[in-house]
């Protein structure tokens, strides 16, 4: 299973590209109709712009992921999605600040686990194919033998 980032408006890319779309905000958008986690979502009292960047930031930290274990949410994520790849999805767009991002730093700090922010045509997960290594030439000795 990949797990990547994304938000709400790219749900139907992320359907066609096979992957599942999990809704990880409080409240998902009333047209969503994909799966919802709102264990790493922030808590209702982070919002409203009433805390500083650095304050959300802490309180997301401390509050929300602080109080997880990073293998459940991986086996909750695993077990949701039967094991297909995910997008965790919030409003806003790529660039902008947003927890999804908060949240691939925390799994990445805790497992070493990378969570990309998914985009259309790169995004997917690519199947590598192993090419095989060249033959190597056959020595032939030499007519000359050692002279040269």
């Amino acid at each position: 299973m990949e797990i990547y980032t994304s938000y709400f408006g790219r749900q139907a890319q992320l359907k066609q590209a096979g992957i599942i779309p999990i809704g990880i905000a409080l409240w998902p958008p009333k047209w969503f109709q994909g799966l919802h986690y709102q264990v790493i979502a922030p808590r209702r009292y982070m919002m409203g712009g009433k805390a500083t960047r650095e304050q959300y930031i802490e309180m997301y930290f401390n509050d929300v992921v602080g109080k997880l274990s990073p293998e459940r949410v991986l086996a909750d994520l695993e077990r949701m999605s039967g094991g297909q790849d995910v997008a965790l999805l919030c409003y806003e767009k790529p660039g902008e600040f947003c927890h999804r991002r908060l949240f691939a730093q925390w799994m990445l700090e805790q497992t070493g686990l990378e969570i990309p922010e998914w985009e259309p045509g790169g995004g997917q997960k690519k199947v590598e194919t192993k090419q095989p290594e060249p033959a190597k030439p056959i020595e032939e000795p030499s007519l000359f033998g050692d002279l040269f």
